[in-house]
């Protein structure tokens, strides 16, 4: 039982870590939108979305051990109360590290976005002002989009010649 207790921190820890690099994305993301460097501002989201994909993973492992523990129920602010008194210090700076560290990638996160949506709304001001189409906020829903082609009318009879009578 005491091994449940003592992976499930390393896992709090192993989440800790991850969200210290997802920080570090954050800022790299920000730092490549200020310098409008698309290149660079791919390459970190597709590390960014690399580095999400192993959360996955961290999830099940989570909750096999919480099941193990019998702690489905706790919440994380809760989880010291409910360990071995010999490991409740440990545990209670884990839960706290953890929280701290996204606390952090919450407000860095907050800030990417918004420096990515102001760059988008500079973009599509600029794709307005040379006449570009609007965005589709302005554009009047009128009618069918460019491209669209509708559906083949099923009332249209074949040519004579294409007709077949199946009674025969």
């Amino acid at each position: 039982m005491s091994d449940a207790y003592r992976s499930y921190l390393e896992l709090l820890e192993t989440l800790r870590v991850k969200l210290e690099a997802l920080s570090e994305l954050a800022n790299k993301k920000i730092e490549a939108a200020g310098n409008d460097d698309l290149m660079a501002l791919n390459e970190v989201i597709k590390q960014e979305q690399a580095l999400s994909l192993s959360f996955r993973g961290l999830e099940l492992t989570r909750e096999k051990l919480v099941k193990e523990m019998g702690l489905q129920e706790v919440a994380l602010s809760q989880l010291e109360t409910r360990y071995p008194l010999e490991m409740r210090e440990e545990a209670r700076q884990a839960v706290a590290a953890l929280q701290d560290e996204f606390q952090s990638y919450q407000g860095v996160a907050k800030t990417a976005r918004g420096v990515l949506e102001r760059n988008l709304y500079e973009v599509e001001s600029i794709l307005a002002s040379l006449g570009g189409p609007p965005r589709e906020e302005e554009a009047p829903v009128v009618g069918p989009r460019p491209g669209y082609k509708p559906p083949a009318s099923d009332t249209a009879a074949p040519p004579p010649s294409m007709r077949t009578d199946f009674r025969a």
